[in-house]
């Protein structure tokens, strides 16, 4: 007796092939999917980081004053000014900088802080405390000056007047990062400065 062996047909096999192309690609597509939803989520926390960090700036700016003996000075790698904190036994002046570092290995920039208690002559003060604010792909300050042509507009410069007897009535901190291909713009106005003069 003889045993006949059954073997696939093409129609068959094709089939088989179909079914087993569909499951690929909605694996793919369900992986694909929340790869994509797991950086959006890292995306949105490292951009609420900066915003968390960028609102503690605008509270330093917006808290600044005048002060002669350690006037705002601004660049655009940099921003210096003074303001007045509490302290155990009475109110101190502190100087806070905030400069633009670069990482030579990846080319990307950080904003670091430091606080300084303004000590007297030396304006700069005592060595205070350092610290990282956030990463990005590049980070630069603009400060506001009125229009010389007279319109009624504002012009950004990267770098505040030395030595002008008074804050800038804006900074514009410009940033971007590696998540997306926009700039982003912070305007942080200041209620006790004015336009710059050219």
């Amino acid at each position: 007796m003889f045993m006949t062996r059954r073997a696939f047909t093409l129609m068959e096999l094709m089939v088989a092939v179909a079914i087993m192309a569909v499951i690929a690609v909605s694996i793919y597509a369900s992986f694909g999917a929340g790869i994509k939803a797991w950086h959006k989520g890292d995306e949105s926390r490292e951009l609420q980081k900066i915003r968390t960090a960028l609102l503690r700036i605008q509270k330093e700016l917006r808290g600044s004053f005048f002060f002669s003996e350690a006037p705002f000075r601004g660049f655009s790698s940099s921003v210096m000014f003074p303001i007045v904190a509490a302290g155990e036994d009475k109110d101190k002046i502190y100087i806070i900088t905030y400069y633009i570092t670069e990482d030579k290995n990846t080319g990307s920039k950080a904003l670091m802080k430091t606080k300084n208690i303004f000590t007297g002559a030396e304006w700069t003060g005592e060595e205070g405390t350092e610290e990282f604010v956030f990463f990005a792909d590049s980070i630069d300050f603009e400060y506001a000056y009125g229009s010389n042509d007279g319109s009624k507009g504002i012009k950004w410069k990267d770098e505040w007047g030395y030595p002008q007897e008074k804050l800038p009535l804006a900074v514009k901190i410009n940033f971007k990062t590696d998540l997306d291909e926009g700039i982003y713009h912070k305007i942080i106005f200041i209620p006790q400065g004015a336009l710059g003069a050219e």
